[in-house]
């Protein structure tokens, strides 16, 4: 019997171009929508920790295996790290409108600290400008001093000023160091005329100084170090990713030239004969069907296909995920190192006071660390642009006539 529109959903011999040809694919997968957001991380230190793993070998080579991963794991925490910016944006307005009110609380401070200065100047307790410029000019203080022997030549001076020796003069000011109530009565039993000239010219000025922040010295030791982080993640990212598209090249000619591609290709040629020869045993309406199941000896051979696929996969997978792993690991460990120094500062913040201006001017500077958070899950991304092989149809059937 003659057979009538036979269809097949396979290459056939005659075609121009190896069947293995246009296999490897260019690595895009559809991506889910409507994804739920995983919890936004609000710190650095929270980030490092929720950023998923990459995806494994077995995640990557296939369309449908990295839709999973994707819609399961990266796109949610996708999701999650966009919440995290728009957080960081309203947290950075705020810090920098805080720091605007410590420069003005400061400046106001400066302001009122001059009053009290030039008040004890005109009452003659303090060396003038002019005064403290004649002692440079005179070359009682020089560049070369150090800061105490700076200080003795000034406790002279103030000690002159104050009608007392210099030696009652640092007994009182060791005094008013430790204790300002026991300073106040020695002065009032033993110089009650400084005691009243000091009084009156400090009389509505805060007269205790604000007592200095003992961690500045490790908060600005966290900026420098802050700096430091900010070019070794702009040179992290920069050596990131040239790796991914020499290697996609690699893989087209790579895979033209394997021996799975090759056995492949002798494989499907086998197929195609050996089909030929069974549709010529086909006739319409066989068995009362036009639909006729390929044979169990095409489907194991279209099995042997896939095993090569995988094995070729596998692979190169893995290359694909080292350059990921390589630049995911020099990228984390910029933003490990950051989220110590966040969790160092926040700890020294809490211990001084809350308008010091080097603690915030800190937290600026880790915002724009966390501003780059992309860059922490761009290789869990690039991952899954691996161009796998997809496998090959290991069943379907041969429709005869029009039926």
């Amino acid at each position: 019997m003659a057979l009538v529109g036979i269809a097949l959903a396979m290459p056939v011999a005659a075609q121009e171009y190896r069947y293995s040809q246009d296999m490897l694919s260019d690595g895009t997968f559809v991506k889910a929508e409507n994804v739920k957001p995983a919890r936004a991380p609000k710190t650095i230190a929270e980030t490092v920790k929720a950023v998923p793993a990459l995806p494994t070998v077995e995640q990557i080579c296939s369309a449908h295996a990295k839709y999973i991963a994707d819609s399961t794991t990266y796109r949610p925490f996708i999701k999650a790290v966009e919440q995290t910016m728009l957080y960081l944006m309203e947290e950075n307005e705020r810090i920098r409108q805080q720091i605007e009110q410590a420069r003005l609380k400061q400046a106001e401070q400066g302001q009122h600290a001059m009053q009290q200065y030039q008040s004890n100047v005109n009452a003659g307790l303090m060396p003038s400008q002019e005064e403290m410029m004649q002692l440079y000019m005179s070359g009682e203080i020089t560049d070369k001093m150090s800061d105490e022997q700076m200080m003795d030549v000034m406790a002279g001076k103030f000690a002159q000023k104050w009608g007392i020796s210099k030696q009652e003069y640092l007994k009182i000011i060791g005094m008013a160091q430790s204790n300002p109530k026991q300073t106040e009565a020695y002065l009032k039993a033993n110089h009650p005329d400084l005691y009243k000239r000091l009084y009156a010219a400090n009389a509505g000025y805060n007269t205790q100084d604000t007592p200095d922040d003992p961690n500045e010295p490790r908060l600005n030791e966290i900026s420098d170090n802050l700096s430091d982080l900010q070019d070794r993640l702009m040179n992290a990212v920069s050596s990131y990713g040239a790796g991914f598209d020499n290697l996609s090249d690699q893989f087209r000619n790579e895979w033209d030239a394997s021996e799975e591609a090759r056995q492949i290709d002798a494989i499907e040629a086998a197929l195609d004969k050996r089909v030929g020869q069974w549709i010529s045993t086909l006739a319409v309406g066989q068995n009362g069907h036009n639909d006729v199941p390929f044979p169990a000896w095409w489907t194991e051979e279209r099995k042997k296909e896939n095993a090569l696929i995988d094995q070729w996969n596998r692979r190169n997978a893995q290359r694909w995920l080292a350059v990921a792993q390589e630049g995911e690991s020099s990228i984390r460990t910029v933003f490990e190192q950051a989220a110590v120094l966040e969790t160092e500062n926040e700890q020294l913040g809490k211990q001084g006071s809350a308008d010091n201006m080097i603690y915030m001017q800190n937290k600026l500077r880790l915002f724009m660390i966390f501003n780059h958070l992309q860059y922490l899950v761009q290789p869990c991304q690039d991952a899954l642009g691996f161009p796998c092989i997809e496998h090959v149809e290991t069943s379907g059937s041969i429709h005869l006539g029009k039926g």
